[in-house]
């Protein structure tokens, strides 16, 4: 978590906010605390969309669909204002990882989890489908973790029953709503090629160990939607194979994911603690600026104090391995690159100092973590890419405190490969003991 920026709101409703979670193209989400005392997620949009007509039906339909799914396998509405001059939303916080966070920082999960993880889509979806909505964004990102199941978020692009056009995430959409018309078969398809990515399966000609899972995966990623089961049918398919050894509910996670989500009820019952400690603190401030079809967008942020939770949050870049939990004015940081999406990417320049290194056919995810000095001066960054996909997510972070978040758009590109982007940024550090 982040502290609050100067442009920030102080409360929402009826809550007062503590910290930035994480921002979207769309909109920002907060930790903030209702007037009783509960900790509460407030996703509120950027001002300056609340005067465009789309993004004010589309957050109206976020709300609506959410209130129509209910709580039991989404973060339950606890209030919302769409028609606000800043639109709102204040959601329960729920202590959770997202699939794709744990996937980047730990792997693929582990049979057992991988069965949960299926069923618990499957509930999911049934519920949604039987509320008349159809999610169309079903992803890893928008799949959430927590320590008594799954809980599906971001209704931003919900229908009702069927939808027209091409909103979604590439290498998730099935090939009918890639055409241009989607409905709950369309969602079954986005389970199954989330769950092959939770499983470490991208790709469906790699051999399967777990067959049984693996028969109903490839049923729900059948070309014709006509011919993949209903989300009720996956209920009972995946039933008997959720978890044939009898493991414990509260445990149907690793080890490694339960202790990060316990790290995020820490954050959610005690917010100070992630924001840093009193007294002696370092001071990091990064500039970024990215060039996409000729425009140049300047990032600059200052971060008083360091999480002692870093990299736990859904929307962090999360670091592999773990990063250190508190920050030493001495010795070194780590720089890390995080690129995710529809992959492999043409090639890749990542540069450090002026020092270029160039990957071909990058699988992705990807991600590389390099250790600079922490000591008083600035550590210059780029980062260049050709890709055969507008879709990706890119994220620079130090110590697994983001400091850049790309565009999930890059820009048309002349060549073999269609599109390209070129980041560039710093990072200084100092001790203001000393200035």
């Amino acid at each position: 978590m982040e502290q609050l920026e100067r442009g920030d709101p102080r409360s929402v409703g009826r809550c007062r906010l503590l910290g930035r979670l994480g921002a979207g193209a769309a909109a920002t989400v907060y930790l903030g605390r209702s007037r009783g005392g509960r900790a509460v997620a407030v996703k509120v949009m950027h001002p300056e969309l609340a005067d465009d007509p789309e993004q004010r039906d589309r957050f109206r339909r976020e709300v609506a669909a959410a209130r129509a799914v209910g709580g039991a396998h989404t973060p339950p509405v606890l209030g919302a204002d769409p028609e606000a001059a800043v639109p709102w939303l204040v959601m329960e916080f729920l202590p959770s990882l997202s699939l794709r966070d744990a996937f980047e920082r730990f792997g693929p999960l582990p049979p057992a989890a991988v069965r949960g993880l299926a069923a618990g889509l499957a509930e999911s979806l049934a519920a949604v489908h039987h509320a008349g909505v159809v999610h169309l964004d079903v992803k890893p990102a928008n799949v959430l973790l927590t320590a008594d199941g799954i809980r599906l978020i971001d209704f931003g692009i919900a229908a009702n029953t069927r939808a027209t056009g091409t909103a979604g995430s590439r290498g998730f959409m099935s090939p009918e709503q890639m055409a241009g018309e989607a409905g709950p078969p369309s969602d079954i398809y986005s389970l199954g090629m989330t769950v092959q990515y939770a499983r470490g399966l991208q790709q469906t000609e790699e051999p399967d160990a777990d067959e049984a899972l693996g028969a109903v995966l490839a049923a729900c990623r059948r070309t014709e939607a006509a011919a993949r089961p209903t989300a009720a049918e996956l209920v009972t398919q995946l039933k008997p194979l959720a978890n044939p050894d009898g493991v414990s509910a509260r445990d149907w996670l690793p080890p490694a994911v339960l202790a990060a989500i316990k790290a995020e009820t820490n954050t959610g019952a005690n917010p100070s603690s992630a924001l840093g400690r009193p007294g002696r603190r370092l001071l990091l401030v990064g500039g970024a600026a990215v060039v996409v079809g000729g425009a140049a967008v300047a990032v600059d942020r200052l971060v008083s104090g360091r999480s002692s939770q870093q990299g736990a949050r859904p929307q962090r870049t999360s670091p592999a391995p773990s990063v250190p939990q508190s920050a030493d004015p001495t010795g070194s940081a780590l720089l890390q690159f995080a690129i995710t999406g529809d992959g492999p990417l043409g090639s890749l320049d990542y540069a450090v100092n002026g020092t270029f290194t160039t990957v071909h056919d990058v699988p992705l995810a990807w991600r590389k973590t390099i250790e600079v000095p922490r000591a008083p001066g600035r550590v210059d960054w780029r980062l260049r890419i050709t890709a055969p996909s507008p879709d990706l997510d890119c994220r620079v972070s130090v110590d697994g405190a983001e400091k850049w978040h790309g565009p999930q758009s890059v820009s048309p590109h002349i060549g073999p490969t269609p599109y390209s982007m070129d980041a560039s940024g710093s990072v200084a550090f100092w001790d203001p003991s000393r200035t």
